[in-house]
């Protein structure tokens, strides 16, 4: 049983900052910058942008909505 600091497990956010739609902590950690925030989700992106790493990045994540429309 080990334990974890509080730093270790930072509290992710639940809203693309692209579309304003729900995102799990899960999705945050995985395809979400090192502060767990996302700029795309798979609402406003392909999900092959999201698996490329475009939903960390802002430029990417609003050119990609903008393809998508």
């Amino acid at each position: 049983m080990g334990t974890r600091e509080a730093d270790d497990n930072k509290t992710a956010e639940t809203q693309c900052r692209n579309c304003g739609s729900f995102v799990t902590p899960q999705f945050t950690r995985v395809f979400g910058n090192n502060q767990n925030v996302v700029f795309g989700c798979f609402e406003c992106m392909t999900a092959t942008d999201v698996k490329r790493g475009s939903a960390n990045d802002p430029e990417d994540a609003a050119r990609a909505r903008k393809e998508m429309q």
